[in-house]
């Protein structure tokens, strides 16, 4: 068997082509070497010598920090994470039907504030929800704004990037309820003082973090903040009653489960934990898929290795 040749039509890739001549060598120009290659004196059998800086290949004999920092540098996948996705949904329905049933507007979805800042346009002097809402919307947008620029800045599905974002959400979850807990319900559905105002912009900067998610991991129909367009998606569906439809089964697992977050939001309401009990729910959760995207299966590498160690590119 002889050693490889190099393919100089791709730069960066070695032709395995067995048919050379025997005292075939890796030409000099740097343009078409291999990415990774032997020395011109090393056999075929001979290992890459390891890179300086770089933990050895051999799992073997890496360091627990060094197998830790590789496993949180590695890329997720994106196959079963819609299942995170429909875990949100539940997340937006308590946070929701706190933010509605305490402040009377909302911090996930966009649409109902959207129309609350033109009812509130309409007539300035009727209420003060437009405020609210106004406060929310561009919270919103805040954060999906920056959130997107942060996982564009280092890997979209990086996990470390991932299990940073999703900390960044339950900390601004915990600061709202925390801050619930402390001042409590308002007197008057009308104030907006600070106490409102300061929470709600909390709980919507970070529901634009958890809805640029579902662009992260390419679930672009569940965005985890809106149903409008799942059910019309759901209903509209030509294989609704067929028995194995994932999409549509996506569809229904985000309805049930927003409607159990606002079932579960509901419920608290009207217990001694408040709101505030709803609110603290949420920021469990948020760590709940913190854990999750540290356990979760890697994203499969396509890459074979030559016998001699190189790796095909």
């Amino acid at each position: 068997m002889y050693p490889p040749t190099v393919n100089s039509s791709c730069y960066g890739t070695i032709n395995n082509n067995n048919n050379g001549p025997p005292n075939t060598t890796i030409l000099n120009n740097s343009e078409i070497q291999p990415l990774l290659h032997p020395s011109d004196h090393m056999s075929t059998g001979a290992r890459t010598p390891d890179l300086p800086g770089f933990p050895k290949a051999s799992l073997g004999t890496a360091s627990p920090s060094s197998r830790w920092r590789r496993h949180l540098t590695t890329d997720i996948d994106r196959s079963y994470a819609d299942v995170i996705l429909i875990i949100c949904y539940l997340i937006t329905g308590l946070l929701d039907s706190s933010s509605i049933s305490i402040w009377g507007s909302f911090v996930s979805m966009q649409t109902g504030n959207t129309v609350y800042v033109g009812l509130g346009l309409a007539a300035p002097n009727e209420n003060a929800r437009c405020i609210k809402s106004v406060t929310s919307l561009a919270a919103f947008c805040l954060g999906s704004f920056l959130f997107s620029r942060f996982h564009r800045f280092f890997a979209p599905k990086r996990r470390w990037v991932l299990c940073v974002s999703f900390t960044v959400q339950s900390a601004f979850t915990v600061a709202a309820a925390a801050l619930v807990t402390k001042t409590g319900k308002p007197h008057y559905s009308e104030d907006i003082e600070w106490h409102v105002l300061l929470p709600i912009a909390l709980l919507a900067f970070q529901s634009g973090g958890q809805a640029v998610m579902s662009r992260v991991l390419r679930y672009n129909a569940l965005t985890s903040v809106v149903l409008t367009s799942v059910y019309c998606d759901l209903f509209s569906d030509a294989d609704l009653f067929k028995l194995h439809n994932r999409e549509r089964n996506q569809r229904v697992g985000a309805s049930v489960f927003l409607f159990l977050g606002a079932l579960f939001g509901g419920y608290f309401a009207h217990t001694a934990l408040g709101v505030a009990g709803a609110l603290w729910m949420a920021s469990g959760l948020k760590l709940v898929v913190v854990v999750l995207w540290l356990v979760w299966p890697a994203k499969p590498k396509p890459v074979g290795e030559f016998p001699d160690g190189l790796e095909r590119v």
